[in-house]
């Protein structure tokens, strides 16, 4: 297959979830097949021109400077956007020489399928002349604006979000029936897609993991020390940090008195570095490699209220056999149950019960990482999802 694949930026530094997802099924999909990565190139980027080569991928870029978040041309951009009937990050993402670049590549080459990777990217696709057309969602990106809408206590904030999330749904749902197919991560987006929008015709992956670089060390954890790790300028990860640090690790503490608490991801926000004010938390900022934080824990949490998709943080966690205390919004999306894989807790006095009971049990703890580690090994390894993913796009082909 001769794919054009459509991005708004590089896949490294590969620190968050959406360009790990994209990234572990492209290593595979670019040595098995012609992929054309078409993106937007921001000056830091030039150092990683040769890490995205390497993968196998003809690489095309359009320049582009992005506005840095919260400062004042930042605000000014999320004002401007109440007058248009597009979500901000959708008018963010469009970049009208990023479409005609993609134009001249179908009209040139001879491209059996375009791939829009994240619908915010859609504007930069839709009508374009392809043979076939597949749109990636790692998200249903409208629900998570109506989360946040629902659990942000500022008012402000509060309707800001619900007129994201308005203007989301109705691009979102006009935006997918534009292509052939659909690729969601779960079976709970699916259905959503098909109540919602009138999908029917999306198709579903599993969730992925290099498991070959998330292995299991011969590490001694560090005892009652607990890890989240995730992008911290993420809103629904510094929902979740703010409500576990202000909620749960109080009570926490007072029951497990030695109780640790590690917040690592890139680019935490003022009221993120605000935390490790508590004492016992430590917010480390950006991290080349995530792992050692991994071995090192008792256990991870995802005490996620907000989001979509599915969390590559729990199937990274499962990888390397770490035990895992998730919210149900943290695990949604993935083939896991409660007790048999991982422990759920969605309140802050269950989560302090099923973090004490972790700590208490170590057979527990124990049954959990094995568990956990088969399913990975079985449903989540990057290769056999990348086949998944590849099937699809044969199949659209074909089908036209």
């Amino acid at each position: 297959m001769r794919i054009l694949f459509l991005q708004k930026r590089f896949l490294f530094p590969a620190d968050t979830g959406g360009k790990i997802r994209t990234l572990n099924v492209l290593r595979h999909l670019s040595k098995w097949h012609e992929v054309t990565y078409l993106c937007n190139e921001r000056p830091e980027d030039r150092n990683f021109r040769s890490k995205m080569t390497d993968l196998g991928l003809k690489l095309e870029t359009i320049p582009w400077a992005e506005t840095p978040r919260y400062t004042p041309a930042f605000y000014k951009d999320l004002a401007v956007n109440m007058l248009s009937r597009y979500p901000y990050n959708v008018n963010k993402d469009y970049d009208v020489k990023l479409r005609n670049a993609a134009a001249s590549i179908l009209a040139k080459s001879q491209i059996d399928l375009l791939i829009c990777d994240f619908v915010q990217m859609a504007r930069n696709s839709i009508g374009l002349d392809s043979p076939a057309s597949i749109l990636f969602e790692h998200n249903v990106e409208a629900k998570i604006f109506e989360r946040h809408f629902k659990t942000d206590p500022g008012m402000v904030r509060r309707g800001y979000m619900w007129l994201q999330w308005k203007k989301m749904a109705a691009f979102e749902g006009r935006a997918g029936h534009q292509f052939d197919r659909v690729i969601a991560v779960s079976q709970s987006d699916k259905a959503i897609y098909q109540e919602q929008y009138g999908w029917n015709h999306v198709d579903v992956i599993d969730t992925s993991v290099d498991t070959e670089y998330f292995r299991p060390q011969d590490v001694a954890p560090t005892p009652e020390r607990l890890v989240f790790i995730g992008s911290m300028d993420w809103l629904p990860n510094i929902d979740g940090m703010t409500w576990f640090v202000s909620e749960v690790f109080p009570k926490l503490r007072k029951r497990a008195p030695n109780v640790t608490l590690q917040i690592v991801g890139r680019n935490p926000t003022d009221a993120v570095q605000k935390l490790a004010a508590t004492d016992g938390v430590e917010v480390t900022g950006s991290v080349d490699d995530t792992r050692p934080y991994l071995a090192s824990s008792t256990a991870v949490i995802v005490p996620l209220r907000i989001g979509g998709g599915t969390r590559l943080k729990i199937p990274e966690a499962m990888s390397m056999k770490k035990p895992i205390i998730s919210t149900t919004i943290g695990a949604e999306g993935l083939p896991v149950a409660h007790d048999e894989h991982l422990l759920i807790a969605d309140r802050a006095e269950s989560f302090v019960d099923q973090t004490v009971r972790l700590f208490d049990d170590p057979s527990l703890a124990h049954r959990l990482a094995e568990s956990a580690y088969d399913l990975v090994q079985e449903r989540f390894s990057s290769e056999a999802v990348a086949r998944q993913f590849e099937a699809i796009c044969q199949r659209t082909i074909e089908s036209k």
